[in-house]
């Protein structure tokens, strides 16, 4: 098990990674991972193998619920809600379990070096996808792209003013994903959903 000390990425490989594969990081800032509160590397590979699969689930689920609601089926959304967030639970606990959640201030500059590197990625996928012939899926990684940069200056900006007492409200775009800061855009700047697409986020 790696540790990226830029990130707090976990990487399962026998040999050290020379790049994190999420923020791409140079080998320097990868060092072997343990955890003194677990015994044993299966036990942390398994954690990280079930956050993983926990994870995809709840986004599995909250998909499944949102096509439920698009053909008629509210009590069929509802399970699939309820069961995501059951899921969102257990993906929670083992990833707390894993020692990589850290104080506030360096989970924001792990998110922010994240999102930069998501930033980089999306160019070779968007590539990728219009070469061969995939055109609305280039249009989906360019979305993400561009919403991706949003999230980078939305945690420097946050680590700028870390200790501010104010709340702040976020809406979220339910087309591409942009975050709004204050108040929901007439249009969104990345997509040009209106703004009854918009949703606060609690």
């Amino acid at each position: 098990m790696w540790f990226c000390t830029h990130c707090r990425h976990l990487e399962i490989s026998d040999t050290k990674p020379e790049r994190c594969p999420i923020c791409g990081a140079t080998g320097d800032k990868i060092v072997p991972w343990e955890n003194p509160k677990i015994k044993g590397s299966k036990t942390l590979q398994n954690l990280k193998k079930g956050f993983e699969a926990e994870s995809k689930a709840n986004i599995r689920d909250l998909a499944f619920a949102f096509k439920a609601e698009q053909e008629g089926f509210p009590a069929m959304a509802g399970l699939f809600r309820a069961v995501a967030e059951s899921e969102a639970v257990h993906a929670f606990h083992h990833l707390r379990l894993l020692g990589v959640i850290a104080d506030t201030q360096e989970n924001l500059q792990a998110a922010f070096e994240r999102e930069n590197y998501a930033t980089e990625a999306y160019p070779q996928m968007i590539n990728e996808a219009e070469a061969e012939g995939n055109k609305s899926v280039s249009t989906i990684f360019s979305y993400h792209r561009d919403v991706e940069k949003g999230h980078a200056k939305l945690y420097e900006k946050a680590l700028d003013r870390m200790m501010d007492p104010g709340g702040v409200e976020y809406y979220v775009c339910s087309v591409c994903g942009y975050v709004a800061v204050g108040m929901a855009p007439a249009e969104c700047p990345i997509c040009g959903a209106l703004k009854d697409k918009f949703r606060k986020v609690d």
